[in-house]
């Protein structure tokens, strides 16, 4: 046995290696969602100008997008295991930079270096799709995807609770401590991927990687720019045009080398086309939108006193307040939690293109329960605990349709375009919903509210978005995991077919470092 093919330390079990994959995604999902409660609490340290202190979280966005698609092929080809320990010490390293930051300009700057942890998604499903059992892969993918929502709720809660009761340097002192122990845990007790799981290409297409992550880059910070500026801005069509030029100019780059970053001649594929084509509908409106029209419901408020009369009922809001509204985000996220291990069985026996109709389906069912009575906290829990249980089909769902159609070789890097996706169109979905919650607003004053109206028009277009989701999904090829496992993106057999079923062992063995307990 060769060193590259050596496994970790210790030999654990597939439980305990997905336990360790799912804190890995709690590192990244934790540091995009504390962070953002800086964006409702400048004090002295910070910037009273929202449009300097957005940069929190566009700089970490930004390298996000610059590094997912970068760092998944790299990973790849040099191991997942190893880049994923990688990006979690720069994680550190950044945090801990935020947290001794002396002034907001340095913070900044570790929040940018904290945006690699974007590509720890994508490097957690190569580590699955490559060490676990065929029967499992579906619901490891499940397991980690869901957590992903969890982790956010979560991180959101906590990092609203050291601000009101500590200091905002915990945010990033935790985020430091966290990611510096599960890269421990992942140097320690990860399995490294079998050889044949591994991209053959020795030479790594950097300039491909910068010209698919600035292009992105530079297109997600003109989405970004647009909810202030409008879409009619020159800097925002700039960024955006420029972008897709760029996009176009590394389209042909790609296809010209012999070792690209991203084999773009997947999208030939008819499953991996039209699996994109249902990422970027489900992050236009389910999941794009969703989160705002949660937010404008819980914290609207439902009704607005008026000194000396009657006070005036709201027709859409509850009026909660943001420590309530973060515990009920953190309960239903957790109830989609619970239900990964079904939806992986789901997607293992019947292909993930099932669960994506299952959830754009119960998507449609909650808005339409919510649309009911905006301003019954009965009628809005319930349609919500429907979302979010959506939520928990559509996550997981996307990237395992492109984990369906490619090669064991290719999986980081096919899920990480698949992940730059969701994310570039869960920004147009930002701007998108706040335009059509804007619909014959509702003005008292200096005060604008959400009407019926405009609720009711964004729900429609989620709506359609989810309808729109189904066809495409029922039109994706059939099949579940272990039917495509063994197919490359044309439907031919992969290299090596024995790598995407690799057999349970027991710990004499050494074909696979992943071990059923005995």
């Amino acid at each position: 046995m060769t060193t590259t093919d050596r496994p970790a330390l210790l030999k654990v079990s597939v439980g305990a290696t997905l336990l360790i994959l799912v804190l890995a995604e709690v590192v990244a999902a934790f540091e995009t969602t504390m962070a953002i409660q800086l964006l409702y609490s400048p004090g002295d340290f910070f910037t009273t100008d929202l449009a300097l202190l957005v940069w929190i979280v566009t700089a970490y966005s930004l390298v996000g997008a610059l590094a997912t698609g970068f760092v998944g092929r790299l990973g790849d080809q040099l191991g997942r295991r190893k880049v994923l320990i990688g990006v979690l010490a720069l994680s550190a390293l950044g945090s801990l930079i935020s947290a001794l930051a002396p002034n907001f300009g340095v913070l900044v700057l570790g929040r940018a270096l904290q945006g690699v942890s974007a590509a720890v998604l994508p490097l957690c499903f190569g580590i699955i799709r490559a060490t676990f059992p065929s029967a499992r892969v579906a619901t490891g993918i499940a397991v980690v995807g869901t957590s992903a929502l969890l982790a956010g709720a979560g991180g959101m809660l906590i990092g609203g609770l050291f601000l009101d009761h500590a200091s905002w340097h915990y945010i990033f002192w935790s985020a430091a401590a966290f990611a510096a122990i599960v890269a421990v845990l992942g140097a320690v007790f990860l399995p490294r991927e079998p050889r044949e799981s591994l991209a053959r290409a020795s030479r790594v297409d950097y300039v491909g990687g910068l010209l698919f992550g600035g292009s992105v880059a530079a297109a997600l910070y003109g989405l970004t720019i647009s909810k202030e500026r409008g879409w009619t801005d020159s800097m925002v069509l700039l960024l955006i045009v420029g972008g897709l030029v760029g996009l176009a100019v590394w389209v042909a780059w790609e296809l010209r080398v012999t070792a690209p970053m991203i084999d773009v001649r997947m999208f030939r594929n008819r499953k991996f086309s039209l699996g994109m084509l249902a990422t970027a509908l489900i992050a236009v409106g389910p999941v794009g939108m969703t989160n705002i029209i949660v937010i404008t419901l819980y914290r609207t408020p439902s009704m607005i006193p008026v000194p000396g009369g009657d006070p005036i009922n709201l027709p859409v809001g509850l009026g909660l307040s943001a420590t309530m509204a973060g515990v009920l985000g953190f309960v239903t996220a957790g109830a989609s939690f619970a239900t990964a291990p079904i939806i992986g069985r789901i997607s293992t026996r019947y292909g993930a293109r099932t669960g994506l109709i299952i959830g754009s389906a119960m998507m449609i069912i909650g808005m339409l329960v919510v649309a009911v009575a905006p301003t019954s906290l009965t009628v809005v829990i319930s349609g919500i605990i429907v979302v979010v249980l959506a939520t928990g089909f559509l996550y997981p769902g996307m990237p395992m349709v492109i984990v369906e159609c490619v090669r064991p070789e290719e999986t980081s890097a096919a899920t990480g375009v698949n992940a730059v996706t969701r994310t570039a169109f869960m920004a147009v979905a930002a701007s998108l919903v706040a335009i059509l919650l804007s619909v014959a607003p509702i003005t008292l004053g200096e005060h604008g509210f959400t009407s019926r109206t405009g609720l009711n028009v964004a729900l429609g277009a989620c709506i359609l978005a989810c309808l729109a989701t189904i066809v495409v999904a029922a039109l994706i090829p059939g099949g579940g995991a272990e039917k495509d496992a063994a197919t490359g993106p044309s439907g031919r057999p992969t290299r090596t077919p024995e790598v995407t079923r690799p057999e349970v062992t027991r710990p004499d063995h050494a074909t696979s470092a992943v071990t059923e307990p005995a």
